[in-house]
């Protein structure tokens, strides 16, 4: 089936070509590159836990059950982050800061794209990594106890990446996951608030890699609208249409400006995803 390039919006395309749009980028495109989901990575976690004598067969049934439900993956982030304890830090930093993990075509395709920034919720550095590889540098990158720095970039309009949760390759301990993360990153890191409201009300996002039930996602665009209550520049959601839930669709729209753009994947190759990214490239290329 050859892609539909009418799924494309032609606003999407002048917003990237005239420097007006940024990337978003989430757990799903790591997916193939050999890291987890966001429900992966509690199912690791979950049989970290079985490997320790101090916490018992209830405790780990009741993770398996409340993992079915997506909303509840931040409450099991938490408990097992304090039940792992140190154990947990481990875990994360030998997971995230591998060094045998490559970037796919599609982080390829994205960091040559004409973006004035990408943000990524991820851990990894298959961004960076990507970006080396176009054109033999490193990009700069912050996180977001650096906001202070992003900010200098961004005011003048110079290329970076934000690592919005952190960074394993940087420091496991910045690494956001559970709740209590969100909330001590968003209101008590005032810069950082500062300059999300400040990208998100100036710049058109596309997000990618994302999805409905990512409740990462789900909690930015909730702290976004009580900032500017679903106004500024119109954003994108590039989704299965399998996961696409016409409801919560027209709810991202009306709520939070997000516009759902639904790809078909059949087979489950998630093949469209590279064809809409190559003809956003081939469409806007990037001109660092």
């Amino acid at each position: 089936m050859a892609f539909d390039v009418n799924i494309v919006p032609s606003e999407l395309i002048e917003n990237f070509q005239e420097g007006r749009g940024a990337i978003f980028v989430g757990a799903g495109l790591s997916i193939d590159a050999g890291f987890p989901s966001w429900g992966g990575l509690l199912n690791e976690l979950i049989d970290e836990s079985r490997k320790l004598k101090w916490i018992n067969d209830d405790k780990i049934n009741q993770y398996v059950d409340l993992i079915s439900d997506s909303s509840k993956f931040l409450f099991v982030a938490e408990d097992l982050k304090l039940e792992l304890g140190t154990k947990f830090w481990d875990y994360m930093s030998e997971r995230f800061a591998e060094h045998d993990k490559t970037p796919t075509l599609n982080h390829e395709l994205i960091v040559q794209i004409n973006s004035s920034l990408l943000i990524t919720i991820n851990y990894d550095d298959l961004l960076e990594q990507a970006y080396t590889k176009a054109y033999g540098k490193y990009p700069p990158k912050f996180i977001y106890n650096q906001s202070r720095e992003a900010a200098n970039n961004f005011w003048k309009n110079r290329f970076f990446i934000l690592k919005a949760h952190g960074d394993a390759s940087l420091d496991v301990n910045t690494l956001i996951l559970t709740q209590k993360d969100y909330r001590k990153t968003l209101y008590r890191e005032l810069g950082y608030r500062s300059l999300i409201q400040a990208i998100f009300t100036t710049k058109s996002i596309l997000f990618v890699g994302v999805s409905m039930n990512d409740p990462e996602f789900n909690q930015l665009i909730d702290y976004l609208h009580d900032c500017y209550h679903g106004g500024g520049p119109k954003h994108y959601l590039l989704l299965d249409e399998s996961e696409n839930n016409s409801t919560i669709a027209r709810r991202y729209s009306e709520d939070f400006n997000i516009l759902t753009i639904s790809y078909q994947n059949p087979l489950k190759d998630y093949k469209e995803i590279t064809e809409f990214l190559s003809y956003v490239q081939t469409s806007c290329p990037a001109k660092i």
